[in-house]
C-alpha cells in the first residue's frame, strides 16, 4: 500500500498574487512583427524576381530575334556586294590581261619596225 504525503499548501494562498505583463512581451511582440515585415518584403521581392524572370526571356528572344533578323539582312546585303565586287574584279582582271596582251603585241610590232630602220610613229 502506498503511502500518502500530505503537502501544506497554505502558505501559498495566504499571500496575494499579482499578475503583470512580462516586460519582454513588448519587445517579442516588436520583434516578430519586425520579422514578419522583413519576411514579407523578401517574399515580395523574390516573387518580383520571379516574375521578370518568366517575362524577361520572352522579351529578351523577341529583341534577339529581331536582332538577328537585322543581322541577317546586313549580311545578305553584305554577301550580295561581295558578288559584285568579285565579278567586277574579274572583268577588270580579264581587261587588264587583255590591254597587257594587246600591249606586248605593239611592243613586239615597235621593236620590229625599229630593227627594221623604220622611223617611229608619230603621235
Amino acid at each position: 500500500m502506498a503511502s500518502r504525503v500530505r503537502y501544506d499548501n497554505r502558505e501559498l494562498t495566504a499571500t496575494s498574487l499579482l499578475l503583470t505583463p512580462d516586460p519582454t512581451y513588448r519587445h517579442k511582440r516588436l520583434l516578430r512583427l519586425w520579422g514578419s515585415l522583413i519576411l514579407l518584403i523578401a517574399v515580395a521581392a523574390l516573387g518580383v524576381r520571379q516574375f521578370e524572370d518568366r517575362i524577361a526571356p520572352e522579351s529578351y528572344l523577341s529583341r534577339m530575334r529581331q536582332e538577328n533578323g537585322e543581322l541577317r539582312d546586313a549580311l545578305n546585303k553584305a554577301r550580295f556586294d561581295l558578288e559584285v565586287e568579285l565579278a567586277t574584279r574579274g572583268e577588270l582582271e580579264r581587261q587588264v590581261g587583255g590591254l597587257n596582251d594587246e600591249l606586248k603585241q605593239v611592243r613586239e610590232e615597235l621593236a620590229f619596225l625599229k630593227s627594221a630602220g623604220a622611223p617611229a610613229p608619230r603621235r
